[in-house]
């Protein structure tokens, strides 16, 4: 491996430059990234260890001032009493005072209300007294009485909160002494659970008021003063929960995202159960149980504002499993190592899964359970950290890329002189070979010695040169002429760069002579190169001329080879009917079949000529003379007055007329006013008496193809409007600017094409194609007071539209809109390219506006010279006299077209191909299929039959479905079904095997609507149908007949 000088020198600087900053960086960033985490850690626990500690004292602050409450005298008095039998108010009068004077000096902690219970059951055992303090501003309790009255606390009843006081259940047995004195014992429980005894505080709550004020109760036992162990009786007092709430609601000492939270167990007792003990000083926790007790949290969670809500599921005092929050289960199942059992998490989730930091403590109370969580996100807690990786990043890598572009200048500097001495010796040198290229081309065979990139060099600066020869020949060279020299088998050195001298020597010498040499290889190797760039372009341009003509030939093959069997297929069979039957009547009516598809192939046929011999030879020839406009109303109404009623179409022409301002040239191409009058501009009459020059019979041919298109793709009773307009007056100079801007317009589109031969060919049309409007122009010349007008003829339908990617391309031959074999509507695709082409030659343009599923517009834009208007004498019998005779001709065709069959009318499709008449939809044609493989078919149908053969015949064309029942009825077969499309029979064939019956044979066309034949039969066949399918097609190339077999047919008929 070749590495040269200044890059060996170069690495040798930067490796131990950049080793020495990578053990920095990675030093400072331990030693950081520890420091950080720390405080960070130390910061959050410390803040959970302060609120433990608030809460802590609050609730220690509660016990006590329920104690002082429960030793005063006058209760204790009042209690013996009562165990002496005196339960009335009385008894209770003094000791009422003395605790409502206890209450109303609660002093630091708010104390509300208070209830006694007996140790024994005596008197009522829920509470043989209570009271609520009289100085207590009233507090609503958030539930109401059932007339819906709002609950005060203190209220008989209701107004002592059951959650707050203690349901206890009293037991009694017989216990003996130590002296053996036997005596009765009673055990007062709160909860199953949980035993009162003389030591025993029970915290009940908190009770949640509303959102900023809670309530908790202390029930204990009244100790009497003159005995440690005996007890009077217990007391619930209920205070205030609003100091842990404010405790647990400051902000201090926390950051944007962080909140403070208090979770407890789930039960009313804010206790463990005794079997999940929780860790303490000198034991472990049952951790297996401890993840199973249900958590809530004891105050709903607070929500800071644009921060999002990361306990949303637990607002409503929902329980989880302790599981749920590693961080909380970890704090209580292990031994505390620090007060409070203070320790932070800085990755862990809480009970919904997001990701947190928190630090935890738990409250040193023996009441409850409880741990403080101060928690915020992880994003917020790791900030700092990220923050200082990103400033360690940004200084290791700008120190190493400040490195890196220093040294391999200094590098390239230092070897200067070596690498000029090596460029001045070198000779070519074989680059890499290209195996794929055969030419010979004029480069560079070594990057420093590129002439054009040298000059280059030496142009653009001192920077772009060092870079360029720094690194040699190492890697890839930024130089083009290089790139591509190493793909070429042989390359011609370049020059050596000669720098002035004060001094000369036999270096420099050799450098003037290389350079000589290497200019006269640059000059003959260039010509070379040019030889074999253009031959090899020539021979491109031949290859694309070849493969667009051949792909032009499979196209016209393709599209064409349909639509002239169809009708020499409906010929045949019904020849073959006619041979085969004595009814009169029936070989009438076959032979007027016989007629139309003989005239269909006949026009197919004309039009095909028609389309090459203009595509070619450019023969059409205008025919200008005088005619109506108003004629050419009346001619289409009489061409499609059959059609229009048989499909119930909304059909008219309008005339409208022309702005009253002129149209400018510029303006033709947009889109014209509207107006509401059919008068054409100043110095004309109106549109319908105008006497026009041009050519007429061209014109109708593109509007009797436009209306034909609209009909077919029309649904029954939808619109179609035909609205003549004149755009106004055009001088003579803009026509004929307008007219050069058309046909280069038109031959821009025609010569998209790659290959050059189309090119020369569109080169050619242009030339003949203005050569023949010339001779046009002066065979006949209008009146010389003639008026250039501007038409446009729009053909507007409510058809299913034309897909947006088909509207540019349905001008081209063989182009329509619904490809393939399911496609709806026949025709060659010549229509509306042969339109375009007549449009053309009468200086005019053809445009289309679609919205699919809406409709489509076609908008013909010609000019016609204005002559004269047309008297009211002779208006009504020139326009009788002046439809021509092919129209006529046509539209009577139309005409008994439509009433040549009666049984099948309702099924005629009507379709128009170029300029000719509409004709019904065919079918296909089909392959050849041997004696043995019919013989085995039919043998098949008749061991599946009982003498009477049921057939299914889907066939899309009416003409073919007569064809068929015609030929079956000769073989005695008159149980036959017809099917319109693949999916009719599929319907068919599953119905009438759901009621047990089945067809002996089907005859299955391939090209049908919706579902064509290979999709019909693979559908049957996957509901187990098994009896012979059998393709009627006039398509018959060998990977049809493959296609039809693969699918599940048995024989393959033409």
């Amino acid at each position: 491996m070749r590495v040269p000088i200044a890059v060996q020198l170069a690495v040798l600087v930067l490796f131990p430059s950049l080793l020495g900053l990578a053990v920095i960086s990675v030093a400072i960033w331990i030693n950081n990234y520890n420091f950080v985490v720390d405080v960070k850690s130390q910061s959050i626990s410390s803040t959970a260890a302060l609120k433990a500690s608030q809460i802590s004292g609050d609730l220690e602050l509660a016990q006590s001032a329920s104690k002082t409450v429960a030793s005063r005298i006058l209760i204790q008095a009042a209690l013996k009493r009562l165990y002496l039998g005196n339960d009335t108010k009385e008894n209770w009068a003094a000791a009422n005072t003395d605790i409502q004077a206890a209450l109303g000096s609660g002093g630091y902690t708010a104390l509300y209300q208070a209830t006694i219970y007996p140790k024994d059951g005596t008197g009522n055992p829920y509470g043989v007294f209570n009271v609520t303090g009289s100085d207590i501003s009233p507090i609503e309790l958030p539930y109401s009485y059932p007339n819906g009255s709002t609950v005060i606390l203190g209220d008989p009843g209701l107004g002592y909160p059951p959650r707050l006081y203690p349901n206890l259940t009293y037991s009694s047995r017989i216990e003996s002494d130590e002296n053996g004195i036997r005596r009765n014992v009673t055990t007062v429980h709160a909860f199953p659970d949980v035993q009162l005894r003389a030591t025993s505080t029970l915290l009940l709550g908190p009770f949640h008021v509303n959102a900023t004020f809670s309530l908790l109760s202390v029930t204990l036992p009244i100790i009497n003063n003159t005995s440690a162990t005996d007890i009077l009786g217990f007391m619930t007092v209920v205070a205030s929960a609003a100091r842990l709430q404010n405790i647990l609601r400051s902000r201090d000492a926390l950051d944007s995202t962080g909140i403070s939270l208090l979770l407890g167990p789930a039960n009313p007792q804010n206790r463990f159960p005794s079997d999940a003990h929780p860790a303490t000083r000198t034991s472990e926790g049952n951790i297996d149980a401890l993840n199973s007790v249900q958590m809530q949290y004891v105050f709903e969670p607070s929500i800071v504002s644009g921060v999002a809500d990361r306990h949303n599921r637990y607002h409503q005092g929902d329980s989880f499993a302790l599981s749920a929050y590693p961080a909380v289960a970890t704090a209580f199942a292990r031994r505390p190592k620090s007060f409070n059992n203070a320790s932070t998490s800085l990755k862990t989730t809480n009970e919904e899964g997001s990701k947190v930091a928190v630090g935890i403590a738990r409250p040193q109370s023996t009441m409850v359970d409880w741990i403080v969580v101060v928690e915020q996100t992880h994003a917020e807690a790791w900030a700092p950290v990220i923050r200082l990786r990103n400033i360690i990043l940004a200084c290791v890598f700008g120190v190493a890329g400040f490195i890196a572009l220093i040294v391999p200048p200094l590098a390239h500097l230092c070897v200067a002189p070596i690498r000029r001495l090596r460029d001045a010796t070198k000779k070519t040198m074989d680059p890499p070979m290209d195996p794929s290229s055969g030419l010979l081309t004029v480069s560079n065979n070594n990057e420093a010695s590129c002439e054009t990139c040298r000059l280059s060099e030496k142009e653009k600066g001192f920077r772009v040169g060092l870079r360029f020869l720094g690194w040699g020949s190492f890697g890839a060279s930024d130089c083009p002429h290089v790139e591509e020299g190493r793909k070429k088998p042989f390359c011609v050195p370049g020059k050596v760069e000669e720098k002035r001298r004060w001094v000369t020597d036999e270096l420099t010498e050799l450098s003037k002579t290389y350079n000589e040499m290497s200019d006269e290889l640059m000059i003959q190797y260039t010509k070379l190169e040019e030889r074999v760039a253009e031959r090899t372009r020539e021979l491109e341009i031949s290859k694309k001329a070849a493969e667009v003509a051949n792909e032009s030939k499979t196209l016209f093959i393709a599209n064409i080879s349909h639509e002239l069997k169809t009708p020499l297929n409906g010929i045949l069979g019904m020849c073959a009917v006619c041979m085969g039957d004595d009814n009169l009547p029936r070989i009438k009516k076959s032979l007027r079949i016989v007629y139309k598809s003989g005239e269909l192939l006949l026009h197919l046929l004309n039009d095909l000529l028609t389309f090459s011999k203009n595509e070619i030879d450019k023969v059409i020839q205008l025919d200008q003379k005088e005619f109506y406009l108003a004629d050419i109303k009346s001619q289409i109404l009489a061409v499609f007055q059959n059609q229009i009623q048989e499909k119930h179409i909304d059909f008219g022409i309008h005339f409208v007329g022309a702005p009253k301002t002129q149209v400018e040239p510029a303006e033709i191409s947009e889109k014209p006013p509207q107006v509401e009058t059919e008068l054409g501009p100043p110095g004309t009459a109106s549109l319908k008496d105008m006497v026009l020059w041009g050519d007429q019979h061209r014109l109708l041919q593109i509007l009797i193809n436009l209306v034909s298109n609209s009909l077919k793709f029309t649904p029954e009773g939808g619109r179609v409007e035909v609205r003549i307009k004149c755009l106004g007056e055009v001088d003579k100079q803009a026509d004929r600017t307008g007219r050069t801007s058309t046909d280069s317009k038109l031959f821009r589109r025609r010569s998209k094409t790659p290959s050059a031969t189309q090119s020369k060919a569109a080169e050619k049309e242009r030339r003949t194609s203005m050569s023949l409007q010339g001779q046009d122009q002066l065979s006949i010349s209008p009146p010389i007071d003639a008026k250039p007008l501007m038409f446009a003829f729009e053909v507007e339908d409510t058809g299913p539209g034309i897909p947006q990617h088909l509207q540019q391309r349905v001008f081209e031959p063989f182009m329509q809109g619904d490809p393939g074999l399911s496609k709806k509507y026949g025709g060659t695709g010549l229509g509306l390219s042969i339109c375009s082409q007549l449009s053309q030659l009468m200086n005019g343009t053809i445009r289309l506006q679609s919205i699919e599923g809406i409709g489509t517009t076609f908008v013909l834009r010609i000019p016609l010279q204005y002559i004269r208007e047309v008297t009211p004498s002779t208006r009504t019998s020139s326009i009788t006299a002046s439809i021509a005779p092919s129209i006529r001709s046509l539209g009577s065709r139309v005409e008994s077209h439509s009433s040549t069959s009666v049984h099948f009318e309702k099924d005629l499709e009507p379709r128009l191909v170029g300029l000719s008449q509409p004709f019904f939809a065919a079918a296909p044609p089909s392959p050849p299929a041997t004696t043995d493989v019919q013989m085995q078919a039919f043998g098949q149908i008749d061991g599946q039959t009982d003498g009477k053969i049921r057939v299914l015949v889907a066939e899309d064309n009416v003409v073919n479905q007569e064809v068929v029942l015609r030929m079956l009825k000769l073989e005695d077969v008159y149980d036959v079904t017809i099917a319109k499309d693949g999916q009719e029979a599929y319907d068919v064939v599953k119905a009438n095997m759901e009621e047990g019956k089945a067809f002996n044979l089907i005859l299955m066309d391939i090209q049908m609507p919706n579902l064509d034949g290979l999709q019909s039969t693979r559908l049957i066949r996957e509901m187990g149908y098994s009896a012979p399918i059998v393709a009627l097609s006039a398509f018959a190339e060998e990977s049809n007949i493959k296609d039809c077999m693969d699918s599940g047919m048995n024989m393959f008929l033409r």
